[in-house]
């Protein structure tokens, strides 16, 4: 996923802006407040993320405008929480990337096994579940001071981001198509790490691809119900504690309440894409593995500039204080 993805507008605003709003299983308002940990944690552009970071507020503030309209008192709000969880973030969980990543790259050196790439994407999990988990009681707050029409307003979002989503995964296509599409995406994906494949490489990655359970039509199923879940939600009456209290249990549990059949052949799923990572490193030319380790890196060095420049920046304001 790249920078320019990551920060589109939602399909509200095409006819005014250019782009469109990526999908994503979460909502429009939890991403948005949660945006900084999913741009670390699926990547984006190295050379732009210290400009990104820095920047955050005025992006994000720009994509909620796209799903919902906020008054002057919640868009003042919406700014509190959000540099709150900003400086908390900088502050807090900038040097976990930082770590994760070191060992991330440490392990990368020699080739991936699936012992390896289990453990990355199990600690990627964890610091976005740690974003969640900070971030709900403020989310449950501006979330509470949506107005009805604000709601109705959020739910039309959806509805033109999920169109949105169908296009782009082939949604209710025939199962080559939405294989044809994945498959793309798989080798973008790898592409953004070691540059360009061969065509013998590529023609691996779209069998190893291919290979996996398809899960596209369930995938938009699940995505609806969350969205269900939270408008419904919204709509119910909850006072801020009671929203606060269910958001904290809804937000971070997004498996919870699948379909059986859907979470049986998601686990599996997933068991066969952690083995495809494994198989696509394997194949790498140590040119290819340069290029990752190098990208790798070049993350390392802007979160480790992000946090100096905070440092520096708090040691100036004691300094004045003094």
């Amino acid at each position: 996923m790249s920078c320019a993805t990551l920060i589109q507008p939602s399909p509200r605003s095409t006819a005014a802006r250019s782009g469109a709003a990526h999908g994503n299983t979460r909502t429009s308002a939890l991403r948005a407040l949660f945006i900084i940990g999913l741009i670390v944690i699926v990547g984006g552009c190295a050379t732009s993320m210290r400009l990104g970071y820095n920047q955050a507020e005025t992006l994000v503030n720009w994509m909620v405008s796209d799903y919902v309209d906020f008054d002057p008192q919640q868009r003042d709000l919406f700014g509190q929480k959000f540099r709150a969880l900003h400086a908390w973030h900088r502050r807090d969980q900038l040097p976990e990337y930082v770590r994760l990543l070191r060992e991330t790259r440490s392990r990368a050196e020699d080739g991936l096994s699936r012992e390896d790439v289990m453990w990355v994407m199990a600690r990627g999990r964890g610091r976005l579940d740690a974003m969640v988990q900070q971030g709900a009681d403020d989310a449950a707050e501006v979330l509470s001071t949506l107005t009805a029409a604000q709601v109705k307003e959020l739910d039309a979002s959806f509805i033109r981001a999920n169109r949105k989503f169908m296009r782009d995964w082939a949604v209710g296509r025939p199962a080559a198509e939405q294989q044809r599409v994945r498959a793309e995406r798989t080798i973008t994906q790898v592409e953004r790490f070691t540059g360009r494949l061969s065509r013998e490489q590529n023609e691996r990655v779209v069998a190893l691809s291919n290979a996996l359970p398809l899960t596209t039509d369930q995938r938009f199923a699940e995505r609806q119900r969350r969205q269900r879940e939270l408008t419904a939600a919204l709509q119910s009456g909850r006072s801020r504690d009671e929203l606060a209290g269910w958001f904290r249990q809804w937000a971070p549990n997004w498996e919870r309440g699948r379909d059986e059949a859907y979470a049986r052949t998601a686990k599996i799923a997933l068991e066969q894409r952690t083995q495809m990572y494994v198989e696509i490193d394997q194949m790498l030319t140590p040119a290819q593995r340069r290029v990752a380790l190098d990208r790798l890196q070049g993350y390392i060095d802007d979160f480790v500039a992000l946090i100096g420049s905070d440092a520096a920046q708090r040691r100036a304001a004691n300094q004045a204080t003094k």
